[in-house]
């Protein structure tokens, strides 16, 4: 999705390969899922407005969500996603 950033504001789709995380610890567990905190070590793009260009924000705080079930959409599980 990088490649179709039209505008600065553009939303910014990755996928991440799970070796790019450090600190893992569950949050919470309920019958959909487990969230868990983690440190993203490359970061996400964020547009930097002095240079005018997109910049890794290294080591983010971030959320992960393991979906149980995932082949078995249902409006819940939409919901839930």
């Amino acid at each position: 999705m990088q490649s179709k950033i039209n505008k600065w504001n553009d939303v910014i789709v990755e996928w991440i390969p799970y070796d790019h995380f450090n600190d893992i610890k569950e949050i919470s567990k309920d019958g959909f899922a487990t969230v868990y905190s983690a440190i993203w070590t490359d970061g996400p793009l964020d547009y930097n407005e002095d240079s005018k260009k997109y910049l890794k924000e290294s080591d983010k705080k971030v959320a992960l969500k393991c979906l149980y079930n995932s082949q078995n959409i249902t409006n819940e599980f939409l919901n839930e996603v």
